[in-house]
């Protein structure tokens, strides 16, 4: 389904009970940057008989609209409450990978009274490191070759050599979402990741939180979301052995064992 928000042609997709079979709570998903709402396929499966679950292709990913540029990740985090207020979505549980867990934080720091149960995955709140050394790269990469070169590099990136060699569906899969994304969309959400800076207003973030990293993740590595962790007032920390970047698709026996009975010690998706 497309949900004009925020000016912006979301492509979205809602499942779970509908309002007539009783009061569900909300969840919602973010993806990560050069996938497309079909990341959270595994986890839909498992959670949609008990939530309303809300997916959406971030802006300028496969079919959802590109507005001019730059953007911060503030704006990706308007872009969530305003798709909220068009479809009527008064609280929501919330779970973002990588970039998804980035706009989580903004999300967080701006709008708390609209989150229930918190929950970050493979991310970061610092520009630093290995991470600052090659995003800005990629991006100029991209600008002047297109997604091509993302598409061959990303997925050693994203996954183990064992998994790799061991599950070449995964390896396809990865490329796949990485060609479903626009240039325009790259450079631009990309360009908000270098702007990344929470790390100093996690203390400000009081809501309950699940961290789970990868133990694997070269992006968004487990020291920095240990980190992360020691910041946050009321967060829990959880990483999944073995596991790269995509830890929900990589691993999902283990981030389901993470995230599940965090989402069911909510009795709503204000509460907790």
């Amino acid at each position: 389904m497309k949900v004009t928000a925020n000016g912006i042609d979301f492509v979205c997709r809602i499942d779970g009970p509908p309002d007539s079979e009783g009061d569900a709570p909300w969840l919602t998903f973010s993806n990560s940057l050069n996938t497309n709402l079909s990341l959270w396929d595994e986890q839909v499966a498992l959670l949609s008989d008990r939530y309303r679950i809300l997916r959406y292709n971030t802006r300028g990913h496969d079919g959802t609209g590109a507005p001019p540029g730059p953007w911060e990740l503030e704006d990706l985090a308007a872009d969530i409450v305003a798709l909220w207020d068009t479809l009527g979505i008064a609280r929501s549980h919330f779970v973002g990978l990588s970039i998804g867990g980035m706009t989580g934080q903004a999300l967080a720091l701006g709008w708390p009274e609209r989150i229930g149960a918190f929950v970050l995955a493979d991310t970061r709140a610092d520009f630093t490191g290995e991470f600052a050394e090659t995003v800005p790269k990629l991006i100029e990469s991209v600008r002047e070759n297109g997604l091509a070169p993302l598409v061959e590099a990303m997925p050693s990136r994203w996954f183990t050599d064992e998994v790799r060699a061991a599950r070449p569906e995964l390896v396809q899969r990865a490329r796949d979402l990485i060609a479903s994304n626009t240039v325009e969309g790259y450079i631009a959400c990309a360009g908000a990741m270098t702007r990344l800076d929470f790390m100093d207003r996690l203390h400000e973030i009081g809501l309950r939180t699940l961290l789970i990293c990868g133990a694997q993740d070269i992006g968004t590595p487990p020291e920095g979301m240990r980190e992360m962790a020691r910041r946050m007032p009321n967060a829990t920390y959880v990483e999944i052995d073995p596991s790269g970047h995509l830890s929900n698709i990589e691993n999902p026996a283990a981030f389901h064992a993470a995230l599940v009975p965090f989402l069911e010690s909510f009795d709503g998706p204000g509460d907790g």
